[in-house]
């Protein structure tokens, strides 16, 4: 009985040391793996397809590719960070990690404050080589190209164009209008009001300040909102195109700093009759007129909110 556990027991080791020999072998033979990229590492590659470029201020931005028309976002913005993910998922069929995708985005960042062009951009209205560009804030991110020639519609212009929270894309102009037949939707005295309100209008398509304010008071039930409604949906449409009075100076600029054409209600004016009007203070609304620089406290808020 003693020899034959004796031999069972041989019998196991050599099988044990036979399996040794097999695997040292076979790791011998075996060419290494290279390594994958990690999620970082593609979502960086992914980036470099983009033409990155900083502002003034230092904000970061991407120029990308979507369905064959350019696209601007701010690299901390959620439209950019979801293209990353869209272009990381076609390549690998998976989603990045939180942490991957923040890393990635910090070097991008870097990238585009250090290693690129500084560029200017524009919110709805933007000047170039003599010429103004007016966003329509499309789905394809096209503009109208204005000069003393005349007008076109241009795909890609060469002004940069940030989209902000609210904004509602303008129609495709038609030749042959006249001007004239705006006056039938505006409630105005006579034709010299009218002639104010339409040299308002052009002054708000300029490309840089001063401009005018304008202030329109009447009864209760004159359509002063109905008739601020119109003349902004006339170049910077908005899905609030009134806001309430602002509390503070400060969103009022938040306010500007976010549409081109801020209009705000102003329950009571001097006189005692309700207004609208495009400021509720007249030194605020000369600092927004004027474009003087403000500063205010940041948050943590991505942009584009």
């Amino acid at each position: 009985m003693t020899d034959l556990i004796s031999k069972d027991f041989d019998q196991v080791i050599n099988d044990i040391n036979r399996l040794r020999e097999s695997r040292v072998v076979a790791a011998a033979t075996t060419e290494p793996r290279a390594e994958e990229p990690k999620q970082a590492d593609r979502l960086i590659a992914i980036a470099n397809t983009a033409e990155l470029f900083h502002t003034p201020d230092g904000t970061g931005y991407a120029d990308i590719k979507v369905n064959s028309h350019r696209e601007t976002r701010p690299i901390r913005s959620q439209g950019f960070r979801r293209w990353l993910n869209l272009r990381f998922y076609e390549d690998t069929r998976t989603a990045p990690s939180t942490n991957a995708m923040g890393a990635a985005l910090g070097v991008i960042e870097a990238r585009a404050q250090f290693s690129t062009p500084e560029r200017k951009v524009y919110l709805r209205v933007a000047g170039h080589d003599r010429k103004i560009y007016l966003d329509l804030a499309d789905d394809q991110w096209r503009a109208i190209e204005i000069d003393a020639a005349g007008w076109r519609a241009v795909n890609e212009p060469p002004v940069r164009f940030r989209r902000a929270a609210g904004m509602l894309p303008l129609p495709m102009p038609v030749r042959g209008g006249k001007v004239e037949s705006l006056r039938q939707f505006l409630n105005v005295k006579n034709n010299d009001d009218f002639v104010l309100a339409v040299a308002w209008l052009l002054a708000a398509l300029r490309d840089c300040g001063p401009y005018p304010v304008l202030a329109l008071s009447g009864e209760q039930g004159s359509a002063k909102s109905t008739f601020s409604t119109i003349l902004r949906s006339l170049i910077d449409p908005n899905t609030a195109p009134l806001r309430a009075l602002p509390r503070e100076d400060r969103d009022l600029f938040i306010a500007a700093n976010n549409g081109h054409l801020p209009l705000t209600t102003y329950p009571e004016c001097q006189s005692g009759f309700p207004t609208r009007c495009v400021d509720w203070r007249p030194a605020a609304a000369s600092r927004c007129a004027s474009s003087t620089p403000t500063r205010t406290r940041c948050c943590s808020t991505p942009p584009g909110r």
